[in-house]
């Protein structure tokens, strides 16, 4: 039975990340989503960060949250900036089946287009690291 990972974001740039840096693990039986809890286009610094890494997400589907979705997946991603994302409210019956990641929002805490750029190239490493985290946790989740 395939079992699905669900990452949210605010604006869905940190989710798209973390869905493409998902699909590079070694994990049978799991697929990948990503989505936003605001609609926004995309950010092309998202793009170009991963790009150095020669991942391309241009063409990944920009969407917003469906709770229909939510409900069917296995774990929700929620990644937020608790400083400057608004919170995301989540049913309470689906929270048994979220982890947190407070991540940096690139856009909210740049002032200038040179300091977002370099935080979505921090970010994109940070994200890397916490999927690599999921590789070992998801093979024990049934």
């Amino acid at each position: 039975m395939n079992k699905t990972v669900y990452f949210l974001s605010s604006s869905q740039q940190r989710s798209l990340m973390a869905e493409a840096w998902a699909e590079k693990l070694d994990v049978s039986d799991w697929s990948f989503k990503s989505a936003g809890w605001v609609a926004d286009g995309r950010a092309e610094f998202s793009v170009l960060a991963m790009k150095e890494l020669c991942i391309d997400i241009s063409s990944f589907p920009l969407s917003r949250i469906e709770m229909k979705e939510l409900g069917d997946a296995s774990v929700i991603v929620a990644i937020q900036d608790t400083e400057y994302d608004d919170k995301i409210e989540l049913p309470s019956e689906l929270e048994e089946k979220v982890i947190y990641w407070n991540l940096p929002n690139p856009r909210k805490r740049a002032a200038t287009l040179i300091e977002e750029w370099v935080h979505y190239q921090e970010i994109c490493d940070e994200i890397a690291m916490k999927v690599k985290d999921l590789e070992h946790l998801l093979p024990q989740l049934h």
